[in-house]
């Protein structure tokens, strides 16, 4: 049993980071830039693996409340251990709150989600995203540029079809519709490519960051990995989570910082090095976290 479940987990884990090392070395040898796939990923892929994702079960209206309510928490709770930790130790940080708040909620965890637990996995995994994604592109575009930038985080969001894709897939969901066969079908072979397109970007991007400020790095990467798991925990206990409502929570609860942190504190110059360090460390770190989690969660 012990080894058919080590099989399992090494079929699960294996494609996703030999794609993401593909993806590195890629990156690294031809210098090439991912903006063109992760536009494709962005825009068509993603969105609708996202949305026949959403549409493939039937969604329970009190089973997503709980799930945003756990992604809340694990955002939150981060939050203020960093804060209570950054008081007491007189220093400060602005741009640092986001790789410990935001974590990879989709590039990383979907591919294995969607190898170990099927479409209904990522349907529960696209609705614990949901809360955070319009954080990110509002409090966390406020956060990295010094509380200045709400509007423009309000612009980009407004910009983000995966966004609009999840409310539409849960509202079809809830009102019980069905798509045609043919443009479901269609749907989903443009969703099919989202999974190893996500993984190349997300190996390329890794690529290019540069691992600084070690202490600090680590004890970021402690809060974001430990201390989000800690409050997923008390959040499948406070909310009375089980099944693979617990198992979504608890993985994504774990996950690495956002690579998207990177994008936003570059863009209004808050910590741009230190949070690239952050994303890099969280991310070579869930190569040991994730087998760990789907071990315990299988």
């Amino acid at each position: 049993m012990y080894a058919g479940l080590m099989q399992q987990i090494a079929a699960i884990v294996a494609p996703t980071f030999f794609v993401i090392a593909l993806g590195f070395v890629f990156g690294r040898v031809s210098q090439a830039s991912p903006a063109i796939l992760i536009d494709v990923v962005i825009y068509l892929a993603t969105p609708c693996l996202v949305f026949t994702a959403l549409l493939a079960s039937p969604i329970v209206i009190g089973e997503a409340v709980w799930l945003w309510a756990s992604c809340l928490l694990t955002i939150v709770g981060p939050y203020l251990l960093a804060r209570l930790l950054f008081l007491r130790s007189r220093t400060k940080h602005s741009g640092l709150y986001l790789p410990i708040m935001f974590g990879n909620l989709i590039n990383l965890p979907l591919p294995i989600l969607y190898l170990a637990f099927g479409a209904e996995g990522v349907a529960l995994a696209v609705l614990f995203y949901i809360p955070q994604g319009f954080l990110i592109y509002s409090l966390g575009v406020y956060l990295a540029a010094g509380h200045e930038g709400l509007r423009p985080g309000l612009r980009a969001m407004a910009r983000t079809p995966l966004l609009y894709t999840a409310v539409l897939g849960v509202i079809l969901n809830l009102a019980g519709v069905h798509l045609p066969a043919l443009l479901n079908d269609s749907l989903e072979f443009m969703g099919q490519a989202a999974i190893p397109l996500i993984l190349v970007v997300l190996g390329m991007t890794m690529g290019r960051v540069r691992l600084t400020h070690i202490p600090m790095s680590l004890l970021a990467s402690a809060l974001r990995m430990g201390g989000g798991f800690a409050f997923g925990l008390l959040a499948v206990w406070a909310f009375g989570l089980s099944g693979l409502t617990r198992s979504v929570v608890l993985f994504e609860s774990a996950m690495p910082s956002a690579i998207l942190t990177v994008a936003l504190c570059t863009k209004y110059h808050n910590e741009p090095e230190l949070v690239s360090s952050v994303v890099f460390t969280t991310t070579l770190a869930s190569i040991g976290v994730v087998p760990v989690l789907l071990y315990f969660l299988l």
